[in-house]
């Protein structure tokens, strides 16, 4: 199983009008137990990283994959190989400088729709209301195909300072979240501002 570019660039596009079908969905709510000390531990290690407004500590193992700066948006990834290099776990921030308070469900929506477009069999969680960074966010998880290859993500979205929207995203090949998507989703909701 590899993961196509396809896979790695299913994040961006334009919205459309059609919504992504409601449906089972892995309900992901964050990593085992048993995986939480050993990744904290290590984490307090590491150096965080300043994309836009955020801070952020890579989990170990992920090495970053590309940064796109774009008109008002910046776009950071990191991915993290299996030992046999047969898939990788995408860990993607997206930082929109929208210059205005905006609305994080509105952007759940529209990073949902853009994910729906370029995946067959596609299917969402309910988003559920959190907080990153101490700010209320939402978060969905979603399972789809590319390519006939199953594919399972997480999404977040956080307004952060009535002036950006950001955009998180962990993904990987397979039905069910791997170990590399819990260790980005522990990343991603132990975000800090900058």
């Amino acid at each position: 199983m590899v993961l196509t570019a396809a896979a790695t660039a299913a994040v961006g596009g334009e919205s459309t009008s059609a919504a992504p079908a409601t449906v089972a969905a892995p309900a992901v709510s964050a990593a085992p137990a048993a995986n939480a000390a050993p990744l904290a531990a290590a984490a307090a290690s590491r150096a965080a990283v300043t994309v836009g407004p955020i801070l952020i500590t890579v989990p170990d193992g992920f090495q970053a994959a590309q940064t796109q700066r774009r008109k008002k948006s910046l776009i950071t990834a990191w991915t993290h190989s299996v030992k046999s290099g047969a898939s990788k776990t995408l860990l993607q921030i997206e930082v929109l400088e929208t210059g205005k308070a905006e609305s994080a469900e509105r952007h759940l929506h529209l990073a949902l729709e853009a994910i729906a477009r370029r995946r067959s069999n596609f299917s969402v969680s309910p988003p559920a209301h959190i907080q990153l960074a101490g700010v209320p966010a939402l978060r969905a998880s979603w399972n789809g195909s590319i390519g006939g290859y199953a594919v399972v993500g997480v999404v977040y979205t956080v307004a952060i300072k009535d002036r950006y929207v950001v955009k998180l995203l962990t993904q990987d090949l397979g039905n069910t979240p791997t170990d590399g998507i819990f260790a980005a989703m522990q990343a991603i909701e132990a975000i800090r501002m900058s």
